[in-house]
């Protein structure tokens, strides 16, 4: 009998449920998304299972085809006449938002170097290497700062764990350049680079707007911060606050909490955020690579610094962070 990880995720799909039924204003909706944490989970997890234990090669081959059929209508995108692929100059193809595009490719960046791993799949390392560099690129085009930050952290902790022995030089490399950085300036060194407008550097004090909305929410999480108010509660304060104060000429930014943390302490508070921690403790226990596992942890934690995906299991991401979490659970010997 083999056990369903995704079970790791129930203690919190109760707590949240039991939350959003007794404090939460938003309705049937928030109940079911609610649940929804847990049915997602065991689903996935299931069906990667029994994929992987059938045919592996063949699960791995699809997945990758999947990945490949996507980005290359997300690419094609740019040719097709009357279509906008850009938003304020930024890059957002079928996806429709650029940020959003650029964090399924930086989820999808780590998936494919898990895969990679597993050395299943019939294509080559070269490939896997080209199929990498094209996400990094669709990451810049994007414009994301947290994606591309994400994707050089996860290498940095990668690379560090794989070749230990010149740990320390490249600990003594990272020191050398974030005392660089510190001396010259960041502004100065993206000047001189001519990169202001590509990073919008204007932009990141305040965090494009977020800076605004983040102590509204707080300041909202201290009138109940151990229990939160339940699920997709952040949303529906927000759009209230709005309404409130704004009405419909709003700014951009005031569109989401644009954090985690933040959503998930105004969902399920203190308590019920500990809990849902614990999901990602027991699933890296449990991952068969655990460099490859910190590096993708490093990822979703920095993520969500800025991006709200955590708090809602009916996202782009947060399935694939299922997914991710499902094939590291395998064993490396597959049994019948």
């Amino acid at each position: 009998m083999v056990n369903n990880y995704g079970n790791y995720i129930l203690p919190f799909t109760i707590y949240a449920t039991v939350i959003t039924f007794m404090l939460s204003p938003v309705g049937i909706t928030a109940k079911l998304r609610a649940v929804s944490f847990w049915v997602v989970a065991i689903v996935l997890f299931k069906l990667i299972t029994l994929l992987y234990r059938k045919n592996s090669q063949r699960f791995f081959n699809l997945l990758v085809v999947l990945l490949m059929v996507y980005f290359g209508l997300t690419i094609s995108s740019y040719f097709v006449p009357g279509f906008s692929s850009f938003l304020n100059g930024r890059f957002k193809g079928i996806m429709g938002n650029p940020n959003g595009l650029g964090l399924l490719s930086l989820f999808c960046y780590a998936l494919l170097g898990l895969i990679k791993d597993k050395k299943e799949a019939v294509y080559s390392d070269q490939f896997f290497r080209r199929f990498k560099y094209l996400l990094i690129f669709l990451i810049i085009l994007t414009g994301s700062r947290t994606a591309l930050f994400s994707v050089l952290v996860y290498e940095v902790i990668v690379r560090l764990l794989h070749k230990k022995a010149l740990m320390v030089f490249y600990l003594l490399l990272i020191g050398f350049i974030f005392t660089f950085i510190n001396s010259v300036g960041f502004e100065t060194l993206v000047e001189s680079a001519g990169l202001t407008e590509f990073l919008r550097i204007d932009s990141i004090k305040d965090a494009s707007g977020r800076t605004e909305v983040w102590p509204v929410a707080w300041a909202e999480i201290n009138k109940n911060p151990w229990f939160g108010q339940g699920i997709m509660y952040d949303n529906y304060f927000i759009d209230d606050y709005v309404e409130r104060y704004f009405g419909e000429n709003v700014a951009r930014q005031w569109g989401g909490v644009w954090s985690s943390y933040l959503s998930l302490l105004l969902d399920v508070g203190i308590i019920g955020s500990i809990v849902y921690t614990l999901f990602y403790i027991k699933v890296f226990k449990k991952s068969s690579d655990k460099k490859l596992a910190l590096g993708f942890l490093s990822i979703c934690l920095l993520s969500g610094l800025t991006e709200s995906w955590m708090a809602s299991s009916m996202n782009a991401f947060t399935p694939i962070m299922f997914l991710y979490w499902a094939i590291q659970t395998q064993n490396t010997q597959k049994t019948a």
